[in-house]
């Protein structure tokens, strides 16, 4: 159903019970509401150990209407911030995109306007209840939205399944930032791209008037981007504020593990060597008068420290 896997081992999921229920090959059931899967409620359980299921259950019914008053606050237009987030995805026309806590489909309106597919999933039944309302009263093109229930820890779809990710406004309180952000990532095809922002007021911000009325009023503005949770496959990273600097936006193009190095460059000057000597080829130390003589030696060769090194070993040990 809408090419989802099961999240625990990222295989295909089928149709059973009349449409009730998504279920796998080892048994995983997840049931299907009023066409929309959900896959928190499974193995007996409604809500995960550790999410925020309560939270959001008892706001959903004013979470519009918080969202129209944060915007009347920080004297913004909401229209051109969601418009303005939406860009930040860079989308071809037929992407296919994740959204991750999309709430009440506030932001998957503007995501549709790129002519994407966009799989948008919550927490919250209730906020997706809202939501799926929402589109409707806003003829959004049904055929291209695909609502479902799910932690962002731990995702039903394959790797590299999207285009892009993106969330907005609920980062701060996922139990594991780190977590969240590598399984965005996961989804995420080479090359596309992630986007995530909260709120946190930027540092510059700090000790303004600004800044303590909104951190008196809402603890989540103390929180800070949480550029240390990146995973290490991310590229092309940057963080900017929106919203009067009042929230943060974190952007990276998805790659394939850490960044890599050319480790065979020698370097010039009277160390000399490589990364691949400096670092992997490190010998027990010595005194620094042995130091000393190895160094004044070597500059009277003409070489390197790396080179003298090298060459020396060499001799000794009979080796090339």
């Amino acid at each position: 159903m809408y090419d989802f896997v099961c999240p625990q081992d990222h295989q295909p999921l089928t149709l059973a019970e009349k449409g009730a229920a998504l279920v796998s090959a080892a048994g995983a059931r997840y049931p299907v509401r009023d066409g929309i899967p959900d896959f928190v409620a499974a193995a007996g359980h409604e809500d995960p150990p550790e999410g925020n299921q309560q939270f959001y259950r008892t706001r959903a019914q004013e979470y519009d209407l918080g969202n129209s008053v944060m915007f009347r606050m920080l004297q913004s237009e909401e229209e051109p911030v969601r418009e303005d987030l939406a860009d930040t995805l860079k989308l071809a026309s037929g992407a296919r995109v994740l959204e991750i806590g999309c709430g009440t489909c506030r932001d998957t309106v503007h995501l549709l306007r790129r002519n994407a597919t966009v799989y948008a999933g919550d927490l919250s039944q209730e906020m997706l209840a809202i939501g799926k309302q929402r589109l409707s009263e806003a003829n959004a093109d049904l055929n291209r939205v695909r609502l479902f229930r799910a932690d962002a820890m731990s995702l039903p779809f394959p790797d590299g399944f999207f285009d892009a990710a993106f969330h907005f406004g609920g980062l701060n309180l996922f139990p594991d930032i780190a977590a969240s952000l590598a399984e965005m990532a996961r989804v995420v095809k080479i090359g596309g791209r992630v986007v995530a922002g909260d709120e946190g007021v930027g540092s510059w911000l700090a000790q303004t008037e600004f800044a303590k009325i909104l951190k008196n009023s809402n603890p989540l503005f103390t929180y800070a981007a949480p550029l240390d949770k990146v995973p290490v496959n991310a590229r092309d990273v940057t963080c900017r504020w929106v919203l009067q600097g009042s929230f943060y936006l974190i952007s990276f193009e998805v790659g394939q593990g850490e960044p890599q190095l050319d480790l065979d460059v020698e370097f010039p000057g009277w160390r000399g060597g490589s990364h691949r000597t400096r670092y992997f080829g490190r010998l027990e130390g010595v005194s620094p008068q042995l130091r000393d003589s190895v160094v004044k030696q070597a500059a009277t060769e003409g070489l390197s420290i790396s080179a003298w090194l090298e060459k020396t070993l060499h001799k000794a040990t009979g080796t090339k």
